[in-house]
């Protein structure tokens, strides 16, 4: 792979994460959406499969369980859960781009419902409560991007006893990272979330400046 071809992606990539507001963000979303997938190929994207893996190892229905895609972009992590952990239960995706989502309506993942949604601080979700055995989300929570006290409210739509599975960095988000672990961490205090698992990665492979990312599992209680 070329270094160009590195260096250019992964600058597209910081001036989404490190954008100033909403607003730039989905800016930037709407010139990237077209080439998005193929630079998360070039900067050898752990978050997907990871997330996929979590998946694997912990949902035992494959058929019957309904499952939310949150911040779901262009569909990867879906697509992802169709043809290699092969889910064939119900299976929805919702995001701030219309552009990453009609991305995400060309694959052939057989989606149940688009959302085009911004998540805001409260985390409340367009959606029934109790309506998902499982979200997945994966590399969504960023600053300008999901906010870290959404969670709070996003957990409702998760049924009692389900799943929530997302990536999140490790380094290179700091204040929002911590106010995020802080807030889970209040959940699994007051007995609404239990932590249940985790594994460690490279978030990009392919960088020579690598850095750790986290895929973690919890329960609704």
């Amino acid at each position: 792979m070329a270094d160009k071809e590195i260096e250019t992606a992964l600058g597209v990539v910081q001036n989404v994460v490190f954008c100033q507001s909403t607003e730039e963000s989905q800016k930037n979303y709407r010139k990237w959406s077209t080439q998005y997938d193929n630079d998360m190929t070039i900067l050898g994207t752990s978050n997907t499969t990871k997330i996929v893996e979590m998946f694997s190892k912990l949902v035992t229905d494959s058929e019957n369980f309904a499952v939310l895609d949150l911040g779901g972009g262009t569909g990867i992590a879906a697509s992802n859960l169709r043809n290699h952990a092969g889910f064939k239960g119900e299976l929805d995706i919702l995001d701030a781009s219309i552009h990453m989502l009609y991305e995400a309506s060309q694959k052939d993942i057989n989606l149940r419902n688009i959302i085009c949604h911004a998540v805001t601080e409260n985390g409340n979700l367009p959606l029934r409560d109790e309506m998902y055995d499982v979200i997945i989300s994966s590399g969504a929570f960023l600053p300008n991007h999901i906010p870290a006290s959404s969670i709070f409210g996003i957990i409702n739509v998760i049924k009692r006893g389900g799943l929530l599975l997302i990536t999140r960095r490790l380094k290179t988000t700091e204040g929002y990272g911590q106010q995020f672990v802080k807030n889970v961490e209040k959940l699994c205090s007051e007995k609404k979330l239990k932590y249940v698992d985790h594994m460690e990665y490279v978030h990009f492979t392919k960088v020579e400046d690598k850095f750790p990312s986290g895929c973690f599992a919890y329960q609704r209680l």
